[in-house]
């Protein structure tokens, strides 16, 4: 018999629309295309040993991360998106009772994971987030805290001082934190990874649908010890990294001129929205993230967003139920300066003051 609470799970399809026809600026995804070399070189990488074999024990990448992140290969895990080790913690945690304290609003699979595995999530305001270190208040039987950082939706970034105040005091607890780095390369602050070796309780997110912009290959990494590991593998299916998405993994951490590039575009791109922002008025968001926001009057923001749709430009609009602060919105992600003018031409067309 199934459970009878995942029923009252509401999802939406994220399948309905063939988006590969629009400028995609929804889903915080790269959209800056990939030099015809580097198209060239992955495709010489398929060969009938990666299409045919269940992919061996990923070494070679993990010896690539370790020297990217400067710590021992022991504390790396290569998992099929940072959002399937998420799953894979909060199944270990299934049943507890036990509650999972975030700061809110978050990344939106928090609340449907929470929701599967039972686990009774407590929200923090995110302009509190002292209120992590209020050990009477908020460490007394919790399973475990998830922070992302920068977070999402709101692309905020926390003072690494802060984040590792944090860290020390669940420790004190023997309280898990998980600490998500999806957007880390986007600002000019240190990842937490190195942490790890010295807060036992540390789980730290990475993955390579960001900075590097394979989202489409569903890869990425946890920093962790040797304990979570063998948790997060204890409940993974096997096999469930593709051998195609570690070589193409191996490829990019092996020409980390590509990912510079990138980040030194997306940088640039951030100069140029702003200064498009100002020039004509805008209430805008610029965040640490690889994404921007603009405000608009609540009679238009659903009008322009079904204008931009006609004229094939995807950008995400509705922000509901705990989101309030992001009420009559639109986010884009950055893409080139290309890109953005002709987002900023079409939406000149259907924008009035």
């Amino acid at each position: 018999m199934h459970k009878k609470h995942l029923q009252n799970i509401s999802r939406t399809s994220q399948y309905k629309l063939d988006r590969s026809t629009f400028l995609r600026l929804d889903a915080n995804e790269r959209v800056i295309p990939f030099k015809k070399k580097v198209i060239k070189d992955l495709k010489n990488i398929v060969s009938n040993n990666i299409l045919q074999s269940y992919p061996s024990e990923p070494k070679n990448l993990i010896k690539k991360i370790s020297k990217r992140e400067k710590i021992s290969k022991n504390y790396i895990n290569i998992v099929p998106g940072s959002d399937s080790a998420i799953k894979f913690i909060f199944e270990n945690f299934s049943g507890s009772k036990l509650k999972l304290v975030t700061i809110y609003p978050t990344y939106g699979m928090i609340d449907v994971y929470a929701k599967v595995y039972q686990l009774k999530l407590e929200k923090i305001n995110e302009n509190k987030i002292e209120s992590f270190l209020l050990v009477d208040k908020n460490y007394k039987r919790k399973a475990l805290i998830y922070i992302a950082n920068p977070n999402q939706p709101s692309g905020r970034l926390i003072d690494k001082y802060v984040i590792e105040k944090i860290i020390k005091k669940s420790n004190s607890k023997n309280i898990p934190i998980i600490i998500d780095e999806a957007y880390i390369d986007f600002t000019n602050q240190k990842s937490c990874s190195n942490l790890v070796k010295k807060y036992k309780n540390l789980i730290v997110l990475k993955t390579l649908s960001k900075s590097i912009g394979i989202a489409g290959l569903r890869i990425g990494y946890v920093i962790c010890s040797k304990k979570f590991s063998t948790a997060i593998n204890s409940v993974r299916s096997i096999f469930d990294v593709t051998h195609f998405s570690i070589k193409v993994a191996e490829y990019f951490l092996s020409n980390k001129r590509i990912i510079e590039n990138y980040l030194k575009e997306i940088k640039n791109t951030k100069k140029f929205v702003k200064a498009e922002c100002e020039k004509r008025k805008l209430k805008y968001l610029n965040t640490q993230a690889n994404f921007f926001y603009i405000f608009l009057k609540s009679s238009s923001a659903n009008r322009i967003y079904k204008f931009l749709r006609h004229k094939k430009i995807l950008v995400k609009s509705k922000y509901t139920k705990g989101f309030k602060v992001l009420n009559n919105s639109l986010r884009m992600t950055y893409g080139s300066k290309k890109q953005i003018s002709y987002f900023f031409k079409q939406f000149d067309k259907i924008y009035s003051r």
